[in-house]
């Protein structure tokens, strides 16, 4: 049970205006290098597998920017969207970003006897952007909207499901030397009225890229900085070849 999705802003739009592809230009004169890029088929391959969230998990819906980089026009903004829509969608593009990959895993056979060590799934996602400042201008951004979205209803009539969000809170750290901020949000789902359940969130702002992971599970419990700084070094890694 999840009540994120994955979406992929504006690609079809991008690609018939020809706005998809590199977006580093060659350095004319002496300006810096610019930073290392990859494509969101890379990003992807970096994503931790499901197991990492807890064995037995699967990957349920996979998605990336594709095998160019994007141009860093934003048709988006986190400001734009409602509650809503900016907390339960992972958007790969859209914000300006030069490509991004996220993950959702699932627990297919949840023990609720566990409970409440108990989590229903998850999600991953890396955004990668053309300069640190453009990144970092994303991550405060989001943290702004995370901090005005405090309460907010939602309703799946797919899945015949009605939640509730509260955070509980949103306070600011750092994981390894990386800024970052931590979200904790009391989900009430009518599909387990019995139980009670936390989406807990973390978003970490690393160079040119922002890395968000969650879940729901029964303890509000932040998101592990170890889980957080192996998806980190994985990607990191794709730069050094």
């Amino acid at each position: 049970m999840k009540f994120k999705a994955i979406v992929v802003i504006a690609a079809a739009t991008a690609l018939s205006l020809g706005l998809a592809g590199s977006a580093v230009a060659s350095p004319l004169g002496h300006k810096a290098k610019p930073a290392p890029q990859v494509t969101g088929v890379r990003l992807q391959s970096a994503l931790l597998p499901a197991s990492a969230f807890r064995d037995g998990f699967t990957v349920t819906q996979r998605l990336n920017t594709g095998k160019k980089l994007w141009s860093t026009r934003a048709w988006i903004k986190p400001s734009s969207l409602s509650c809503v829509n900016f907390e339960t969608y992972f958007y790969v593009g859209g914000f300006g970003n030069t490509a991004g990959a996220a993950d959702s895993v699932n627990n297919p056979n949840p023990a609720f006897a566990d409970y409440p060590s108990l989590i229903l799934g998850g999600d991953q996602a890396v955004l990668q952007f053309k300069t640190a400042q453009a990144a970092a201008s994303f991550y405060d951004k989001a943290y702004a909207r995370y901090k005005q979205c405090s309460y907010f209803t939602e309703s799946d009539a797919a899945d015949n499901i009605q939640l509730e969000l509260t955070i509980q809170s949103l306070s600011r750290t750092t994981i390894g030397k990386h800024q970052a901020f931590q979200v904790i949000q009391y989900v009430d789902l009518s599909a387990v009225p019995a139980l009670s359940f936390y989406a807990n969130t973390a978003v970490v702002l690393a160079g040119t890229n922002v890395y968000t992971i969650d879940d729901v599970n029964g303890t509000n419990d932040p998101i592990s900085a170890s889980l957080l700084g192996h998806l980190i070094n994985r990607v990191q890694a794709l730069y050094k070849h």
